[in-house]
């Protein structure tokens, strides 16, 4: 989204603050991550072929109509001579076979004996036969590999006679009746059975039986009770052999149920199930031609094409393979929505060619067979899909196809079609296009097609285009990443890297970013690392000029991920020189103007290539990219670039362990620069910060024993050297108070610190200083690595807890302070002192595994440190899992923020309207109120506790009260309490409270007296309120005494906090950074301070950036905040009013057509107008010059007890807080409008003098907030809604 919206009066832009994901998301890691180890894969290799057909014989008690279907493997075996029928079909099965095992091909052309192939065809065989085919079969193949066992037992006699133990056993031949059987004599003693616990035992698990019988459902369930009988058995001997899991490792596809023969019908073959799943094709032919015969005319002309397609089925361009292709896709897509649960859909269909081939097969099968009545069985169990409406597309393509042909033997001089003559394909992918676009951007989109786009895949035709779509549909979140894995097309996908085209390029790296963000196991990784081709495609993607930032951010991405958490991988990587290509990349983006998320994942690329890895890390010290890079982006102005940057440094300080003095001036350089980011304004930053400082105390852990003693000695000294200091500081210009002034300046100065150029020890200090963040997240972290030194010194771990324990003895605000606050406050502890390294006290070798300096007094009493204990593994964040989760989520398409189809932009488009009329009517009715009255009371509540900051909502009916503690949101025409919170920390009081995004989202942002800034989102709502962010707004030299003032630039999105002499401190809220300092040029504090910041029609582009500070002299000086830092000072006025020595109290700056009347209120009473008209000095001068010494207009409002001061916007009114208890109510012309002196109400009470003013910014009321502590909201209305008092 951009981050700058249109302000609806259209005078200036102002930016959305707080609004990128860093912000308004958790920063967690995908939790839809893929990181189970697949099972491994059951390979089919072999098959066993049992044939009963027993041609010319009619079993005992079996009924055959006349005629009925006589064909196998259609071969009519009634016109051909016996033997060579039998030869034929037994060739026949085996072809077929063959060709669905592939791993079988390879092994036959080993074995001139047929009989030790992995491909057994028996034909009216005994039983010694069907045992001996079993064990040579599965001795070939391996008992890890799953074997087919095909029954064709169409001559045999009924699995459900009696004789056949009730299903318990197969039929085969009677070896010593054979001569009989030649003979054609007695059929009845012909047989003999094989039990199915004898075969399970021969062929034993994994295995795929095939049962082309009648009743054979009535097999698959018997073979399923002895599978469970055995595993009964198993349990009651005691285990001591392997678990027996037929039941679970065996497949079975059955011809027809239970209660069931298989169909006679004369026009199809006998083994018509057979045939469904071993050549499909021809199958779905003749059942189509025999069901459509009599309805459409032209099918009688293509009899003859039947079995003689044109083409070939391998051809996909030829008519025969263009039937094969769509029975295929239509196939697939059928199994992908006949299985709910995707892990047996992968194990039917996707983990084993063979298997998918025939359960394929099955689904024609299921609705060849259930036209005439008979319905095949499965185990497992699959439902059918007989009557599913894609078969109507089947058979819409057969007919195009078929009527080709037929108008091609009418008019053979017809021209052939280019092409598909079906629209199968085509359909299909609109109706995917559609799916796409109905449903919203973040629901959920139908997947059926899925399987119709992975052959679409294999046609140069549509590939593009499928391509585009596939990348949509992952684009939807991880659940369409799930799918697209589970459905297989994973493998097409990796095959088109090796062969990429330039027109899909992109969406080959959106495809493998989306894909790589949600499945991370190493299979997937090595589907790219071990082509060459694959893994360079992503490499030179990084800096090729023709792609998109966000394309090359992706390819990023990808590396980053493959080479994460894998020495194998990285080594791959380093191979393809990477480092140089992420270095030249890095260079590329040094602008930061560039894409922040393409220098993010290089980054962070760089830190997953350094991970456990000393050789990329000292690839990277070679080619200089920690210095020239990395170290720089720490002064990016995207806070989630230098979070990647810190967290790089991090990994750089956990990687190296060999000892080098070169490696540990690289540490120490490191460590330096990332202490300069302690004071950052992101608390995401200054989390990392402590992750990767950690690193570094891990590193040299018994360094930062000795510091941790050094510093707690240093603390102890220096308070009793300054608390001779503590009690007398006050807001004073009197000489002996610049003396003491002076004096603690000079203790606490950094020449008087003995230790101030020990790095260790400024690291320590540092880490210190962050355990008492304003952050909780932060104040953790640091806590849990102070703790891990300090637990190992005893005389600091046990003034760590006493210290502990007197803190939470005392709940108020103050007291809530730990004892070294005050020395954290005056820089002791600060992140900001400098950094100078000194080494005189230890020496230039490190010891890891050594002693290190020695503690005499209590090291013997030092408990011993455990390696699970470690900073590395009990400090740690998510940030870098966060980055990666980012890709799994849309990149396609813009947020919701920002889709006109979503409620909420629609939410928010009504909310702008709404608020564009109010500002419309407020600036029209307002500017013509300026001699009306604001005297009615209409809301009054006595608050708990001494507020210090009250204001109005700009668009609800809600005021804002701030006290020490907590912010309370009162709604004043329902006269109810909206929301309650501590705002400000549990270390400090809150002294000021502004509004942030007023117009668009509001934040709420405090100040406390500990200059800590905490800046809340939906503060107005107690279910989603949460805190946007906090900082020190400055560490070093807080004195409570001056006041702790905010105000807020719009446009340039600057903050301005102020609390310390000679300066104002300006943080940037957009970038979250601290820029230059404001230097006031002047001792006295600073009292009051608004801004100016805008761009008009008139001056274009160009924004006016002006800030107006008061002091406490009666000086006002005006800064224009464009200029440099020596020249910012542009006006300097009031010096007629500081010689009655009086204060500012408040002071306004408002647009008068093309000139700005400024307002300064004092504390003698005098309200002052200055015209800028009438300045002898231009804006932008290197040196300043006063104004006139007489104001050109002042107003006298009360007499030397003026206490606060409000200016309205728009109306001409100005409201003043009186020490006398009252509040008066003036006109910018002079005139007094009225004075509020009593609450309304019987025997109402007067009003207490006020502490904080303030006026509607759109409306005409005025809210107050009095010492005596009554909040109270005053309008025109003459009827008083609610008091409370």
């Amino acid at each position: 989204m951009d981050p700058l919206y249109n302000d609806d009066d259209g005078e200036h832009r102002i930016r959305v603050l707080f609004n990128d994901p860093i912000h308004k998301e958790e920063i967690v890691g995908n939790k839809n991550i893929i990181t189970q180890i697949e099972e491994t894969k059951v390979r089919t290799n072999g098959a066993v072929i049992i044939i009963i057909s027993m041609i010319g014989i009619i079993p005992p008690e079996k009924q055959r109509i006349t005629p009925c279907a006589v064909k196998e493997t259609w071969v009519d075996p009634t016109q051909l001579d016996l033997t060579k029928a039998k030869n034929r079909i037994k060739e026949n099965l085996k072809r077929q076979f063959t060709s669905i095992l592939p791993q079988a091909q390879k092994k036959i052309s080993r074995y001139n004996d047929r009989d030790r192939g992995p491909i057994r065809v028996e034909m009216d065989c005994a039983p010694n036969k069907v045992f001996s085919a079993c064990d040579q079969v599965r001795k070939n193949v391996g008992k890890a590999s799953r074997v087919i066992f095909y029954y064709n037992g169409h001559g045999a006699m009924s699995c459900a006679h009696p004789s056949s133990e009730n299903g318990r056993s197969i039929w085969v031949v009677n070896e010593p009746d054979k001569k009989r059987y030649i003979k054609f004599e007695t059929p009845s003693i012909l047989y003999t059975v094989v039990s199915l616990t004898n075969l399970m035992e021969r062929l034993e698990a994994p295995a795929l039986y095939i049962w082309d019988c009648d009743n054979a459902g009535l097999i698959v369930q018997r073979f399923n009770e002895i599978a469970r009988e055995k595993k009964e058995i198993w349990k009651n001997a005691g285990r001591d052999t392997p678990e027996p899991r037929f039941e679970e490792e065996c497949l079975h596809l059955a011809a027809c149920s239970k209660d069931q023969v298989l169909p006679q019908n004369p026009e199809m073959p006998a083994d018509m199930y057979t045939s469904c799943l071993t050549s499909t094709v021809k199958t779905a032919l003749h059942y189509w031609f025999h069901q459509q015969k009599i309805t459409n005319i032209h099918i009688i002309d293509c009899i003859e094409y039947l079995d003689n397609i044109p083409g070939k089925y391998s051809a996909r361009s030829t008519m025969a393979g263009e039937l094969d292709w769509v029975l295929t896709a239509v196939l697939d897509t059928l199994a992908w929505q006949i299985e709910p649960d995707y892990d047996r859909f992968k194990e039917l269909f996707r983990n084993c060619k063979p298997v998918g081939l025939l359960f394929r097969g099955h689904i024609l099968a299921d609705r060849v067979m259930r036209a005439y009545n008979v319905a095949p069985v499965t185990h497992p169990r699959l439902p059918s899909l007989a009557g599913h409406p894609l078969w109507r597309s089947w058979d819409l393509a057969l007919d195009s196809i078929m009527t080709e042909l037929s108008l091609r033997k009418i008019r053979p001089s017809r021209p052939a079609l280019h092409g598909q003559i079906s629209t199968f394909f085509f359909d299909q992918l609109t109706e995917f296009k559609v799916n796409l676009t109905q449903y919203g951007k973040h629901d959920k989109v139908d997947s059926r097609q899925l399987p119709v786009l992975l052959q679409m895949l294999m046609s140069a035709q549509y590939r593009t285009e499928t391509l585009e779509l596939v990348g949509k549909f992952l684009d939807r979140g991880p659940y369409a990443v799930q799918k697209f894995l589970d459905v297989g097309i994973l493998p097409y996908i990796r095959q088109l890297l090796t062969t990429p085209s330039r027109d899909y390029k992109y969406i080959m790296v959106l495809i493998w970013a989306k894909i790589l963000a949600t499945d991370r196991r190493h299979s997937t990784a090595d589907v790219v690392l071990n082509q060459p081709e694959c893994r360079r495609f992503f490499v030179n993607m990084l800096n090729d000029p023709d792609m998109r930032l966000q394309t090359r951010a992706m390819s990023c991405f990808c590396l980053s991920i493959l080479a994460k958490n894998s020495q194998k991988n990285q080594e791959i990587l380093l191979g393809e020189n990477l480092i140089k290509e992420l270095d030249d990349c890095l260079m590329d983006m040094s602008s930061p103007n560039k894409s922040s998320k393409l220098q993010n994942c290089a980054v962070l690329c760089l830190a997953n290539l350094w991970d456990r890895n000393e050789k990329a890390l000292w690839a990277s010290v070679r080619a200089n990219t920690i210095d020239n890079h990395v170290i720089k982006l720490l002064d990016h102005p995207h806070p989630e670039t230098r979070t990647s940057a810190v967290y790089a440094l991090g990994t750089f300080l956990n990687t190296r362990r060999k000892e080098s003095d070169h490696g540990e001036s690289i540490e120490h350089r490191i460590a330096s620069n990332l202490l300069k980011t302690c004071g950052d304004g992101s608390p995401l930053v200054r989390k990392e910060v402590v992750v990767a400082l950690s690193r570094y105390v891990q590193q040299y852990e018994q360094r930062f024993q000795s510091a941790a003693v050094t510093v707690n000695e240093e603390v102890m000294t220096i308070r009793q050297r300054v608390s001779i200091c503590e009690d007398e500081e006050s807001v004073s210009t009197s000489p002996s108070l610049n003396k003491k002034l002076a004096l603690k300046n000079t203790l606490l100065s950094p020449q008087s610190r003995l230790t101030s150029g020990n790095k260790f020890v400024e690291t320590w200090k540092c880490l210190k200083g962050l355990e008492k963040d304003p952050h909780q997240e932060v104040r953790e972290l640091a806590s849990k690595v102070v703790f891990y030194i300090e637990k190992n010194i005893p005389k600091l771990h046990n003034s760590r807890k006493s210290s502990e324990t007197a803190i939470g003895s005392d709940s108020s605000p103050e007291s809530r302070s730990s004892p070294g606050s005050n020395l954290s406050n005056l820089g002791l502890m600060g992140p900001t002192s400098p950094i100078v390294y000194h080494y005189s006290q230890y020496s230039s070798k490190r010891t890891i595994f050594g002693k290190g300096p020695k503690f005499e007094e209590f090291e013997e009493e030092r408990p011993p440190t455990h390696p699970e204990e470690s900073p590395a593994q009990i400090v740690k964040t998510e940030f870098p899992d966060w980055c990666e989760a980012s890709f799994a989520k849309p990149l396609l398409s813009k947020g919701q923020e920002s889709d006109p189809n979503s409620e909420l932009f629609v939410h928010n488009q009504i909310r702008d309207r709404k608020h564009a009329e109010k500002k419309r009517k407020a600036r029209a009715e307002l500017e013509k109120r300026g001699h009306e009255k604001i005297e009615a009371q209409i809301f009054g509540i006595k608050h708990n506790s001494r507020p210090h900051r009250v204001n109005f909502h700009p668009f609800e009916p809600y005021i804002y009260v701030v006290d020490d503690t907590y912010c309370s949101i009162l709604d004043f025409e329902c006269s109810q309490t909206v929301h309650k919170f501590e705002c400000c920390g549990r270390r400090g009081s809150a002294r000021d409270a502004i509004l942030l995004n007023p117009h668009k989202k509001p934040f709420l942002c405090v100040v406390n007296n500990e200059a800590e800034v905490f800046v809340w989102r939906a503060f107005e709502d107690p279910q989603t309120f949460s805190l946007a962010t906090a900082f020190k707004a400055f560490a070093e030299g807080v004195n409570k005494k001056i006041p702790m003032i905010l105000n807020y630039g719009e446009f340039t999105s600057n903050l301005f906090v102020t609390g310390q002499l000679k300066r104002i401190v300006s943080w940037n809220l957009f970038k979250e950074t601290r820029y230059p300092d404001i230097q006031t040029m002047t001792e006295m504090p600073l009292t009051a301070m608004t801004v100016f910041d805008r761009t008009t029609p008139d001056s274009g582009d160009q924004q006016e950036n002006l800030l107006l500070a008061g002091f406490y002299d009666g000086v006002c000086k005006l800064f224009d905040l464009r200029n440099p830092t020596h020249s910012q000072i542009v006006q300097r006025f009031g010096e007629s009013v500081r010689s009655k020595s009086t204060s500012v109290v408040n002071v306004h700056i408002k647009p008068n057509n093309d000139n700005k009347i400024i307002y300064t209120a004092h504390s003698s009473g005098d309200m002052c107008f200055w015209d800028l008209r009438k300045s002898r000095c231009g804006g932008g001068q290197s040196r300043y010059q006063p104004l006139a010494h007489e104001a050109p207009k002042t107003l006298s409002v009360v007499n030397n007890n003026l206490k606060t001061v409000a200016f309205h916007n728009y109306a001409p009114v100005m409201a003043c807080g009186c020490y006398d208890q009252g509040i008066r109510i003036w006109n910018i012309w002079g005139d007094k409008l009225n004075d509020i002196k009593f609450h309304e109400g019987f025997m109402g009470q007067r009003v207490g003098p006020s502490i904080s003013l303030a006026f509607h910014p759109f409306e005409y009321k005025l809210v107050s907030a009095g010492l005596d502590n009554c909040v109270t909201v005053y309008g025109k209305s003459t009827q008083p809604q609610s008091l409370r008092y």
